[in-house]
């Protein structure tokens, strides 16, 4: 059973479409990630995360990101990257299967 506060990592499409709709592109998410090694912006991120081909840079960060939790706290819409970062790591995944 699920505690009450308990957060859930993964979510439907629509729920991602839903909070990638949210984002204001501040970029906070990105600058407080520890595993940001190469210049990403959030428009990049949010729409690589829905469709269409994922690039190096974005692949890179899906593959280096472990879900901390960092980038959730300093989002002030509160949305939470790391559930859509989940998202983004079955895009990248099912992109393999498919080459």
């Amino acid at each position: 059973m699920l505690k009450p506060n308990a957060i859930i990592l993964h979510k439907t499409r629509p729920q991602v479409q839903q909070e990638i709709q949210a984002c204001i592109g501040c970029n906070e998410c990105l600058i407080a990630c520890p595993a940001v090694a190469e210049p990403i912006t959030i428009d990049v991120l949010n729409r690589e995360t829905q469709n269409g081909p994922i690039s190096g840079p974005v692949s890179r960060f899906a593959r280096a990101c472990y879900q901390c939790g960092a980038c959730v706290a300093p989002c002030p819409v509160g949305l939470h990257r790391d559930a859509m970062m989940l998202w983004l790591k079955i895009r990248l995944l099912d992109s393999q299967e498919e080459e």
